[in-house]
């Protein structure tokens, strides 16, 4: 017997049980005559979770969990498919291997393949892969979304007229044209959602088509919507299916009896096994043959999940009856026809070329960049701040910097502000920010679109202005209410040294976010580490005493150079300083005297120099 005549009564739902006629494979076969329309199947495949413990000066301890245990199935070409199960079943742990997404943490045992080839010898750029929670950057319109996905997901040889009309071309096939210039929303409790639930899923739906992939795999795609929402994603499955030949599975959670009976095919998972598979409508017969009838006027998938999540010793005799069952067998058979006739698969490893790094670096970029302009609120509020804190410092040094004794402790009073503020604020701002953005990232990450450092330097980049901006009005308002040298070199060396403090603590802040991975975490050892930073910039302790083994610290101290930097810039042309009538107070009676004392040598261009090099060393 061939494949087709195995599956034609199992997989078609219209069929009696008892009815032998050759029928297509499936209900809806649209894609019957695309080399691309290819069968998934899988056995004996395990899947454990690596759980690593960590313990305090001994050696880590590594366990296993076991999540999928020698599981076998079978999904026939361009069909819509159903995974249901209850909640650490391994539903999604089933897909995720099926579509070659398993975390780095788990262990893949057994073989899963499309067609004759290993789903391991897949790329992201193969599938389509929609999780269950919709993330975007909200700032974006439909249509920039899809735009700027597009730039990142499909091949770098695709000219931008025909990725315009691939764009164009989802759109109008998923219906999106009325909300294609709506700004999606970011959500959340202080976020607006412009964008209704199910329209958001079906923007999820558009991302993952803009490659036209062969399959789609969906993670819980109608969960958190209403009943029409719900009805109208599913039609646009079955379009894909029917019209386009495309394979798409799914996980569902509780649906209706109506749309679980639109799937061709339905799978159930129960701790770790299958419990069934076959047609949707013949679920409940199955359960009945084992025992366990379905109440007249009962949802049968309410049914179906309220039995998958009783005792493991009833879940286990439903696995145990279905492994010996006839449909059982016919999966058996299918699987093992497919490795005898050994489908040829070759041509849906498509020749992808990811676009260049620049060209990434450039779109990623360029969204931070107009985030940053249609949300400009924490910016604005920022730079108010700075203002004002910044006239509050100038009120307090205003006419106070004299060439007198009592002018140095207030002239090095005013570099000590200008720097603390630029050090301090920038590092903790970013340390709140990031964890925001990080969801985003795994998720694109994940799917292959650009790598950490892609991230990392668009993200740098798109603050650039903001580095520019705040430090320049910050010190220009200190500078002129204080009465600093009126000369435009001073004044511009000045901004330069403090545009490099706040650019070295920003990568600062980042680094500590990215090493502590949370920032609870990463505020316990940023703050005494600042502390240290700040108490060995020449300020609090002369550098002459500081121990041997702390010079390193002072030699990366950005803080140290910073304020350096400043008091060799200001004093060391000053040829005279007047001396107090108090003969019991030191003097220092030129600029050199005052740079001896702490300890300070060369040039500002040579320490802004230095500056640069604790900049590098702290960002890469």
């Amino acid at each position: 017997m061939d494949l087709a005549s195995t599956y034609t009564v199992f997989f078609n739902t219209n069929v009696p049980d008892d009815h032998d006629t050759t029928l297509h494979l499936c209900t809806n076969n649209g894609g019957e005559n695309n080399e691309n329309c290819l069968p998934i199947y899988w056995e004996n495949l395990s899947v454990h979770a690596m759980i690593k413990k960590d313990r305090w000066l001994r050696s880590s301890i590594t366990t296993r969990k076991l999540l999928l245990n020698k599981v076998e199935g079978y999904i026939p070409p361009c069909s819509l498919v159903a995974i249901m199960g209850p909640s650490g079943a391994g539903k999604s742990t089933l897909m995720a291997a099926l579509a070659n997404k398993l975390p780095a943490q788990m262990d893949f045992e057994g073989s899963a393949k499309i067609g004759s080839l290993s789903v391991r010898n897949f790329e992201s750029h193969n599938f389509g892969y929609m999780y269950q929670q919709d993330l975007f950057c909200g700032v974006l319109t439909v249509k920039e979304h899809l735009y700027f996905m597009a730039k990142l997901k499909l091949d770098r040889r695709t000219t931008d007229k025909n990725l315009k009309a691939r764009v164009s071309a989802v759109i109008e096939e998923l219906g999106l044209g009325q909300c294609a210039n709506s700004r999606i929303g970011t959500g959340g409790e202080n976020g607006k959602i412009m964008l209704s639930g199910g329209e958001r899923k079906i923007v999820s739906f558009a991302t993952e088509l803009l490659t036209d992939p062969s399959f789609l795999f969906c993670d819980e795609p109608t969960t958190g919507l209403d009943s029409y929402s719900a009805q109208k994603v599913i039609k646009i499955m079955q379009r894909l299916v029917s019209d386009e030949g495309k394979t798409v599975v799914c996980i569902i959670h509780q649906p209706s009896t109506e749309l679980l009976n639109a799937f061709n095919q339905l799978i159930l998972v129960a701790d770790g096994r299958i419990a069934y598979s076959g047609p949707p409508n013949k679920a409940i017969s199955f359960f009945e043959s084992v025992g366990y009838r379905c109440p007249d006027n009962y949802n049968s998938a309410d049914f179906i999940m309220k039995t998958l999540s009783d005792s493991n010793k009833s879940v286990n005799s439903i696995c145990d009856e279905f492994a010996a069952s006839k449909q059982a067998e016919i999966v058996k058979n299918a699987i093992s026809n497919e490795i005898y006739y050994d489908t040829s698969s070759l041509s849906v490893l498509r020749n992808h070329l990811s676009p260049f790094w620049p060209v990434k670096l450039y779109h990623l970029t360029g969204r931070y960049l107009l985030e940053k302009v249609r949300n400009p609120t924490i910016d604005i509020h920022r730079f108010l701040q700075k203002v004002a804190i910044a006239v509050m410092v100038g009120l307090c040094y205003l006419g106070t910097v004299q060439q007198t004794q009592v002018g140095i402790q207030s002239v090095q009073g005013i570099f000590f502000m200008l720097i603390t503020e630029n050090f301090f604020t920038p590092m903790y701002s970013v340390m709140n920010q990031l964890p925001t953005q990080l969801p985003l990232f795994r998720r694109e990450y994940t799917s292959g679109l650009y790598d950490a450092p892609t991230f990392y330097i668009a993200n740098i980049l798109s603050f650039i202005p903001t580095l520019i901006i705040e430090p320049t009005v910050y010190t220009t308002i200190v500078y002129c209410m204080a009465g600093m040298q009126t000369d435009l070199y001073g004044y511009f060396l000045t901004v330069i040294i403090t545009i490099l403090v706040m650019a070295v603590s920003t990568s600062c802040g980042y680094m500590f976010n990215n090493i502590f991975g949370s920032l609870s975490l990463a505020l316990t050892f940023v703050q005494p580490f600042d502390n240290v930073i700040m108490m060995l910039s020449g300020i609090f302790v002369n550098l002459r005493s500081v121990p041997w083994f702390l010079h390193w610290v002072v030699k990366i101290s950005w803080f140290e150079l910073g304020f350096e930097a400043l008091t060799i810039l200001h004093w060391q042309n000053v040829t005279y300083i007047a001396c107090s009538e108090d003969p019991d107070v030191p003097c220092l009676m030129d600029g050199s005297e005052v740079l001896d004392k702490y300890e300070f040598k060369g040039s500002p261009e040579q320490t802004i120099l230095e500056q640069e090099y604790s900049e590098l060393l702290v960002f890469f």
